[in-house]
């Protein structure tokens, strides 16, 4: 807003509450009154403007406002001299009924930004039908997209949930989008919202019914809790999808697992599309850096190769996942090492050149707090550093920070509970078992114990509560051992080992379970790939990658509107229009 209509909106509302040059008297149901001048009302709403031509010479003409409280009133008439609103959960659709009578869009669209900006796992039906009903399809997009992402727990706890009409009901179950660990998800809340009123919608079983995927299910679930629930094998409309489903397992030669089956053109087994995937980029293969982008669908398990990969190879770099993009920092092409950042936008598929570091780093440690973004020690070509950086995107330009207590190249850092944690690495003389952690406040760097083994090339991931220091290099031999910090006791200990030895790998944490990825054994790089399950405290193998590949890096990228492009749905689509080219 230019200083000029500031000031005139602060000339309107003084003329308001002097009452000077008032023309007019809004009356509303409940007995308010509000004085106002009509040609300002007329300039802002074309309910009033249709008064001028009957009320400019009636000086104080008293109009009603219908279906309007006088405190609402006041809102509207305050918008509109000072397009400013105070907006409350309870205030919200009142003046929304008041803005779409007296044509004030501006407030309308307050309204809906707020509904918006503040939808939770309570609230997001109540907004997806408040949407809906008003026709308010940019907030109704907004709700739906939340109650996909998190639908598991709004089917659980909300309890607007079982009162959802059919049609959305299956709008809902449907989606490629539905976030849900396993099929079978789908199918208890689909059967939720048909016990809440069974004699009313066991008619509309048969359509609920099929937006499960049940070939995603296991024959057993589909044996023990579908073909034998009552309501099901009862109505004969269900009976099409229960032989459709028998036939199918049997095909799949009655499999426990069938889950490895999928196909997009099976509506029994198509698979959902991740809210959640796996970024990976660059690295070591075959004597070269490579530019090389593969990204993973863990409800496929299956790694795609994309086409969005940089222009510029890499490897020793870090890379993180910063207010909805991809940053990669530093490394090394084979010739030198950058101090170049670059920036992948998921959404639009760009890259785009970021200001640079201070100083050049490979064997990097990258971490995030709050808006900044941190880059930790590494190797600028000619030696090893403690120095640090931090990367402010609002100014796009990097600054420094004290430096660490220890040099480190080779070493891992991550974030948690808002202090970022450093360990490992190789100082140029020996590999370090020593750890820090940086507390952005203070901007100081305190050291933690020390871990059980020196390790450099080694990967450390806050998850679920703890530092977890992965593999790595001791010296001597590369490492399967993975050992976890507790902040509170203050002690390293010793959790399951790997399968197999690597030092760097790629790490992230889908899905509550933990992946690392690739790496070198001591003797090649490799593709392999394994997921630690903490409740279990086990590793099991996935699927490997489409290169092997030694200092690569990963982030997780979540909630993207573009999703099923980097997943199984995705690349079969591509596959199958580029063969009808």
């Amino acid at each position: 807003m230019t200083e000029c209509n500031k000031l005139r909106l602060v000339t309107f509302k003084d003329l308001l509450d002097s009452q000077e040059l008032v023309n007019i008297t809004l009356e509303t149901e409940d007995g308010g009154q509000q004085k106002a001048h009509l040609e300002i009302l007329a300039a802002i709403s074309p309910y009033f403007r249709r008064m001028i031509g009957t009320s400019k010479n009636n000086a104080w003409e008293t109009i009603s406002v219908p279906g309007t409280s006088k405190d609402t009133l006041a809102e509207i008439v305050n918008y509109i001299y000072t397009g400013q609103v105070s907006l409350r959960e309870e205030r919200v659709k009142p003046l929304i009924d008041a803005a779409e009578l007296l044509v004030v869009p501006g407030v309308v669209k307050l309204c809906k930004q707020f509904l918006a900006s503040n939808i939770s796992v309570s609230n997001c039906i109540g907004r997806f039908n408040f949407a809906t009903s008003y026709q308010y399809a940019d907030l109704k997009g907004k709700a739906l997209t939340f109650i996909l992402a998190n639908f598991e727990d709004v089917y659980k706890s909300n309890e607007s949930f079982i009162e959802l009409q059919i049609d959305d009901l299956v709008s809902i179950l449907s989606s490629d989008l539905l976030n849900v660990n396993d099929e079978e998800t789908v199918y208890w809340a689909m059967l939720k919202w048909v016990e809440a009123d069974p004699n009313t919608r066991v008619y509309h079983l048969s359509n609920a019914l099929r937006c499960v995927r049940i070939g995603l299910c296991s024959f057993k679930f589909f044996e023990d809790h579908i073909w034998t629930n009552e309501l099901i094998s009862r109505n004969e409309d269900c009976h099409g999808v229960l032989y459709q489903a028998s036939q199918l397992f049997a095909d799949l030669q009655n499999g426990d697992s069938p889950q490895i089956v999928f196909d997009l053109h099976h509506p029994f087994l198509r698979p959902r599309v991740p809210n959640e995937i796996i970024f990976v980029m660059g690295g070591w293969s075959a004597g070269s850096a490579t530019n090389l982008m593969e990204t993973f669908d863990y409800k496929t398990q299956r790694w795609f190769l994309s086409l969005n990969s940089d222009s510029v190879p890499r490897a020793y770099h870090g890379m993180i996942w910063h207010q909805g993009k991809v940053y990669v920092i530093g490394g090394f092409d084979g010739n030198q090492c950058f101090n170049s950042m670059r920036c992948f936008d998921p959404v639009t598929h760009l890259w785009e050149e970021k200001g640079c570091m201070y100083v050049q780093r490979c064997y990097v440690s990258v971490a995030a707090v709050g808006e900044f973004v941190y880059a930790l020690g590494g190797y600028d070509g000619h030696r090893r550093n403690k120095s640090c950086e931090k990367y402010d995107s609002v100014k796009n330009q990097w600054s420094f920070i004290a430096n660490m207590h220890n040099i480190r190249s080779d070493a891992s850092a991550d974030s948690l509970e808002g202090k970022i944690y450093v360990v490992g690495g190789f100082n140029g003389t020996q590999v370090l078992d020593s750890a820090e952690c940086y507390n952005p406040r203070t901007n100081e760097w305190t050291l933690i114990p020390n871990m059980n083994t020196p390790r450099s090339g080694v990967k450390t991931v806050a998850f679920r509560g703890y530092l977890f220091a992965i593999g790595g290099f001791n010296g001597s031999n590369r490492l399967a051992t993975v050992e976890r910090y507790d902040k509170v006791t203050k002690m390293w200990t010793f959790v399951a080992p790997m399968l197999g030895p690597r030092s760097n790998f790629a790490t992230a944490v889908i899905n509550d379970l933990l992946y690392v990825i690739g790496g070198f054994n001591g003797l090649s790089t490799i593709a392999s790939a394994e997921l630690y399950e903490p409740v279990t405290n086990s590793w099991n193998t996935v699927t490997d990658l489409n290169l092997n590949r030694s200092a690569l890096a990963a982030c997780k990228v979540s909630n993207i509107s573009t999703a099923h492009e980097y997943s199984f749905i995705g690349s079969v689509e591509l596959q199958e229009a580029v063969s009808n080219v």
